[in-house]
């Protein structure tokens, strides 16, 4: 394992607050890469070297002189089993020799925490690419992600859906981490800036209650749900899953199956000047009486009594002004189709 510099700065600025003796990190080549006397960085220290190729603490003194050593006492450090650099304190070695546990031991902790962040950093990695090689259709490494597809015990035939979640509280980071771990959902991961993207198996899916979900983040999130599809097609539900997100986040809702489909929803799916540009064409010419009472009529079901009635006019009067909105549009509300392109432009509105 490869130590940082800013790593092997703050082991010798440590373990000095300890020993309160000029401390050296060295590497297994001989290179001091940290020390409390800058000036030794990027020397040669061959005792530090001696102390990794044995494996043993070595000491340094007039009877034991080393070349660039100064009188002290270097210690290899251990990970898995192998010494992977020294730690070495200038001072009197038989007074250093009290400090030789506590000091690798610090040590370690610092290296055994690099390690483990490296690890984590790595595995976050590849999630990061196989979940939006999925979700965007965008494989770079195909012996890569085969390799991640087998890692993950991913079955390409079965069916797999999208979940995306908008929040804008970034703390809710790792809650949704931790929540998803919880239930026994691997494929989650967090997108720049955020969205927090889950990909759920059938199985999984039943330890997922959207209930639940949208009682724990209430007024904290929104969430779209895609449908289920085999997995190479899962960008097909990912985009699925985002409009189901949209859905939910201009009707103030925590969570949104795509399967809750209705014109609304695919309404919401459709570009803004596209909808603008179409309910302008097809309802332009009429007043915003006409538009109320076209409004009235539709949700009626088409019946002129009904719809006279709660516009407290008369029916023939209603009848002239459905003619006039059928000369203005050419769309006969009378008539199913073309009451049914005339809602559509009301729900463009």
């Amino acid at each position: 394992m490869e130590i940082s510099k800013k790593l092997a700065s703050q082991i010798v600025e440590v373990v000095y607050e300890v020993v309160k003796k000029d401390t050296n990190l060295i590497q297994p080549s001989g290179l001091i890469i940290g020390s409390t006397d800058r000036s030794r960085i990027g020397t040669y220290h061959t005792a530090g070297a001696y102390a990794i190729t044995q494996g043993l603490p070595v000491s340094v003194d007039k009877e034991h002189p080393f070349q660039g050593a100064r009188e002290g006492i270097n210690y290899p450090i251990f990970l898995d089993n192998q010494a992977i650099a020294a730690i070495g304190i200038t001072g009197n070695p038989e007074e250093l020799k009290a400090y030789g546990f506590l000091i690798t031991k610090i040590t370690e902790v610092f290296l055994k925490e690099q390690k483990l962040n490296q690890e984590m950093l790595s595995k976050d990695r590849a999630l990061h690419y196989l979940i939006t090689s999925l979700i965007y259709d965008n494989i770079p490494n195909q012996t890569q992600f085969d390799a991640l597809i087998q890692e993950y015990e991913l079955d390409p035939s079965s069916d797999y859906a999208a979940l995306s979640i908008r929040f804008q509280d970034a703390s809710l980071e790792p809650s949704l981490r931790f929540y998803f771990a919880s239930i026994g959902c691997p494929l989650s991961l967090y997108l720049y800036p955020n969205e927090w993207v889950v990909l759920f198996h059938r199985t999984q899916f039943e330890r997922f209650h959207p209930d639940d979900f949208s009682a724990r983040y209430q007024g904290s999130v929104a969430a779209g749900l895609g449908d289920f599809v085999p997995l190479y097609q899962i960008c097909r539900s990912y985009a699925n899953a985002r409009i189901a997100r949209k859905h939910a986040q201009s009707q103030q809702l925590d969570f949104c199956d795509i399967q809750d489909i209705s014109i609304e929803f695919l309404i919401e799916s459709i570009p803004v000047d596209m909808k603008n540009i179409y309910a302008s064409r097809v309802l332009g010419k009429l007043t915003e009486k006409e538009r109320s009472i076209l409004l009235s009529y539709l949700s009626n079901n088409l019946a002129l009594k009904e719809t006279a009635e709660q516009l407290f006019i008369h029916k023939n009067t209603l009848q002239y002004q459905l003619d006039r909105i059928a000369e203005k549009t050419n769309l006969n509300p009378r008539h199913f189709q073309d009451a049914f392109l005339l809602n559509f432009a009301l729900l463009c509105k």
